[in-house]
């Protein structure tokens, strides 16, 4: 018997009998304790969905993306088990984030870290027993093809690329989802009239000739094609890199570092951020962390520690008090190494400094072409019926995405307001 989810995005979400299990694992449940947008409800008070929305909201869109590519292509041969297995790695496409998600992860990482959430993820799958178990009953090979997909190494790549891509399952429900969410509308798009026009076809691009990918109808779904990746770029703009969000992420980042010291070895969570940070935890020990168990740790440490300016970075957080933002653009080097050093020396203290001080250079792309990604699989494919072609959007010169120049980097440092 199949289980009924109600969504706000896609209102009925229809759960197979013989996948229910997956969902009612430790681990998948443990999503619904992460927050989808880390800590962007600081900022946008509704942004409070979680992993587990979205990764229902990728398993829907996963079953629209097939049955419009059943329904729309003449040689769309995908096999009953392929099927099963693209649903299931949409549910577990996210199953390796943690606490706070990306805004934990970049602080690991810019701390000297290696934690990555989509390793995190391939070991979970192996190394859950529950996990493994479930997906072993499904198909022997379950496991070890799941991981193939998320690593973007099945061997039939039209079956990865609905999972990831630049036009995707995962793509199409957390834009939707994050502009609902949020309220910031530049992410919505006309879904219903991609998914009408989208087909497996042969390429004819030189490289690829032959593969089967997924496309585009160009005539039809261009205008449409360009609202989906125009809309994912501003929502990098006004939602994930937005200046309020990245001055919480460098809050985060911050009181990590500073919890990382020798001195605070004692306290509850010391141990498990240390671990992950260096790499050495088990499955287990990783399943214990959210969002729920990182802000009860800081609680914890706010009333409890001796350490004022670990207090103080933590009164940034509880308070939203986010960093005060400087925005730099460069002319040169010489002139961007001259503003840099006037101001970490407006700082009375080293210490002072390293915790008040903090860089960040967000790029956003709004498509990432051939030319950057250095992968042709990687890019959205059009059909061009006129002249019988399927080719890579970027090989198209008349749209709005390639006569645009969409690529920005800002350099934006994060200081004490006083500063």
């Amino acid at each position: 018997m199949s289980k009924i989810i109600r969504d706000p995005i896609h209102n009925i979400i229809e759960i197979e009998h013989n996948l229910i299990a997956l969902v009612d694992t430790y681990a998948f449940q443990r999503l619904r304790r992460i927050r989808q947008l880390g800590v962007a409800w600081l900022v946008y008070p509704a942004a409070e969905h979680s992993r587990l929305t979205h990764s229902l909201g990728v398993f829907y869109m996963s079953k629209r993306i097939i049955n419009a590519l059943k329904k729309n292509s003449i040689n769309f041969d995908l096999e009953s088990e392929e099927e099963k297995l693209i649903l299931v790695a949409a549910l577990l496409h996210d199953i390796g984030h943690g606490p706070f998600s990306h805004a934990f992860e970049n602080a690991i990482r810019t701390l000297g870290g290696t934690f990555d959430h989509e390793e995190m993820s391939i070991r979970i799958i192996n190394e859950c027993e529950e996990i493994n178990s479930v997906l072993k009953r499904l198909g022997a090979d379950f496991p070890e093809q799941v991981c193939q997909i998320l690593k973007k190494e099945y061997p039939n790549p039209s079956v990865g690329s609905i999972i990831s891509s630049q036009f995707d399952a995962d793509r199409l429900d957390y834009l939707l989802r994050d502009s609902y969410m949020t309220g910031a509308n530049y992410g919505k798009f006309d879904v219903d009239w991609l998914l009408k026009n989208i087909s497996i076809e042969n390429a004819t691009f030189k490289s690829i000739e032959g593969q089967k990918v997924v496309c585009i109808n160009y005539d039809k779904g261009l205008n449409v094609l360009e609202q989906y990746i125009l809309g994912r770029y501003y929502m990098y703009i006004h939602v994930y890199y937005h200046k309020v969000v990245r001055g919480f992420e460098a809050v985060i980042n911050n009181i990590i570092k500073r919890i990382l010291q020798e001195e605070h070895r004692e306290l509850v969570g010391y141990k498990a951020i240390f671990t992950l940070y260096t790499g050495k935890f088990s499955v287990e020990e990783y399943m214990k962390l959210d969002d729920f168990t990182i802000i009860a740790w800081f609680n914890e440490w706010y009333y409890k520690t001796k350490d004022n300016l670990l207090k103080e970075l933590l009164h940034h957080f509880f308070c939203r008090q986010p960093f005060y933002r400087v925005i730099y653009s460069p002319t040169s080097p010489k002139e961007f190494r001259k503003n840099f050093n006037e101001l970490v020396s407006s700082y009375k203290t080293e210490e002072e400094r390293d915790y008040y001080f903090y860089e960040d250079t967000p790029r956003n792309i709004a498509y990432k072409d051939l030319y950057v990604t250095g992968d042709v699989l990687d890019e959205i494919f059009v059909y061009r019926k006129e002249e019988q072609e399927i080719i890579p959007l970027s090989a198209v010169k008349e749209t709005m995405i390639s006569q645009t120049n969409l690529d920005s980097e800002t350099i934006r440092w994060y200081v004490k307001k006083e500063v």
